[in-house]
C-alpha cells in the first residue's frame, strides 16, 4: 500500500500547519510520485484558504509513528 503525504499551510497564518495523508491501494509506488502533482493540485483545489507547502510518496509502514 502506497501513502500519500501533504504537508499544507494556511495562506493566512503561515504558521499553521497540517499534515494530511491519504493511502491509495490502486497505485504503485512509481504511479503515486507521477501523479502526486495532481493529488496535490487536487487537494489545494478543494481547500483555497490552504498553501500546500511539500507533499510525497511512500511504502505504508503502520509502524511508522509520524506522517
Amino acid at each position: 500500500m502506497i501513502e500519500f503525504i501533504l504537508v499544507a499551510c494556511l495562506s493566512g497564518a503561515p504558521d499553521d500547519c497540517r499534515t494530511e495523508t491519504r493511502l491509495l491501494t490502486d497505485l504503485t509506488l512509481i504511479q503515486c510520485m507521477t501523479s502526486m502533482q495532481f493529488l496535490a493540485a487536487d487537494w489545494a483545489n478543494d481547500h483555497p484558504d490552504w498553501r500546500v507547502q511539500r507533499h510525497l510518496c511512500r511504502i505504508f509502514d503502520p509502524k511508522r509513528a509520524d506522517a
